[in-house]
């Protein structure tokens, strides 16, 4: 018995420190790319692939069956729309790659899973205090945000194609904070929005939970926000009326602060955008939703698209905005309804499980709905992370899965 506890303590530090790197590489590392602007492979992405192979080889990672069934189906789909349309065969290897960790699960009590968010949390102090900062120093002196890894950094070696520095409004001198590491403010405040649920569900910290929650706000990413509006009501439904009413109250006094004085978001203003075709609004939300419903009744579309690669700015005018896309239409777009339908399958037989569920829907919502994510290692990274790969199990569920998974002596 005392060989079975070792055993488990050995595999749970073994995820912890999986889980760990993976953290550290999307938060810190995202910026970074290798292979040249020609073909850029994200460094998170490598080392999600090589810590992966590692621990699959180690058995601390294994495959969960129905995933890798429903997996195998979506890869079959893609190849078989791929040999009618053709396309971009890096396309369509970095598609099978990126969602390939997926099909793996590590299980581990729920105190070590709870440790893993700790983690997470953690590391994104120093990023919110970056937030911050920027959006201090910015307000205070009137000059644009001082720090810049662009500026220091190659582009070389960081990943191109993001606003590094988004003005707001555009002609002003003032930068959204993007928390130095991130690619976008979008980001930034995606990733500390989750890290503020991540508190409010599990830790209930007021200091780490009001530094996310003001870094969420003074970054000024409408993704953000949009998170924490969606995980409302599901944090609320854990809570008391004395407490959703306390709340209740409170949003609205802030949102009257905000009117008095006229702070601008971005979030406003991408409701006011969202009949323009051109702006960021209307491009991350009606169009998409637009073509969605042109394509689903398509039947062209049925079993082949365009090909892999397709949905790029070359294609001109609607083209640009399409990078946005949704992950479901642009797989309709480029490889067909067929394959965008054993994606969700796919999808939605990992996301299963009712632990994290706040952020699950969350990072669902916002994953499916809210911009072009299929191929953004950083976005699918941090779902693979915190809600496929590591999921907590009960102590003795978790002593089962492990002695099955131990080698016959």
């Amino acid at each position: 018995m005392n060989d079975r506890s070792d055993a488990i303590m050995i595999h749970e530090r073994a995820v912890v420190a999986f889980a760990s790197l993976q953290i550290i590489a999307l938060i810190y590392l995202q910026k970074f790319a290798l292979g040249g602007s020609s073909f850029p492979i994200p460094v998170p992405f490598l080392i999600m692939l090589a810590s992966v192979g590692s621990m699959v080889v180690s058995r601390n990672l294994s495959f969960a069956a129905p995933r890798l069934a429903s997996y195998m189906i979506f890869v079959t789909c893609c190849l078989w729309s791929q040999s009618l349309s053709g396309g971009s065969l890096s396309s369509l290897v970095e598609l099978i790659l990126l969602y390939g960790p997926m099909t793996l699960c590590a299980n581990v009590s729920e105190r070590t899973y709870r440790h893993i968010l700790d983690k997470f949390t953690m590391f994104m102090i120093s990023p919110a205090y970056v937030i911050i900062v920027q959006y201090a120093y910015q307000k205070l002196t009137g000059f644009s945000d001082p720090i810049s890894m662009d500026r220091i950094i190659p582009k070389s070696v960081l990943l191109q194609g993001f606003f590094y520095e988004a003005h707001y409004p555009w002609n002003s001198t003032f930068q959204r904070p993007n928390g130095f590491f991130f690619l976008e403010p979008s980001f930034a405040s995606a990733f500390t929005a989750s890290a503020a649920i991540i508190e409010i569900t599990y830790f209930r910290r007021p200091y780490r939970l009001t530094l996310m929650l003001v870094a969420t706000v003074l970054s000024m990413g409408a993704t953000g926000i949009s998170m924490l509006l969606i995980a409302a009501p599901f944090l609320l439904a854990r809570e008391t009326p004395r407490v959703g009413v306390t709340v209740a109250i409170a949003a609205v006094i802030a949102l009257a602060a905000v009117y008095m004085f006229n702070v601008p978001l971005p979030l406003i203003s991408r409701v006011d955008e969202l009949h323009k075709d051109d702006s960021s609004g209307g491009g991350r939300l009606m169009l998409p939703a637009l073509q969605f419903v042109t394509l689903l009744f398509d039947p062209s579309y049925l079993l082949t698209g365009d090909g892999a690669g397709s949905v790029t700015p070359s294609n001109g005018g609607v083209g640009v905005t399409l990078m946005l896309a949704w992950p479901i239409v642009k797989l309709i777009n480029e490889y067909g309804l067929l394959t965008m339908t054993s994606f969700v399958i796919f999808y939605m037989s990992g996301i299963v499980g009712n632990f994290n569920l706040p952020l699950k829907v969350t990072l669902s919502i916002v994953y499916f709905f809210t911009g072009g994510y299929l191929l953004t290692p950083n976005l699918v990274g941090l779902l693979a992370i915190l809600c496929f790969i590591v999921a907590p199990m009960k102590g003795q569920q978790l002593h089962a899965r492990h002695l099955l998974r131990q080698r016959p002596v």
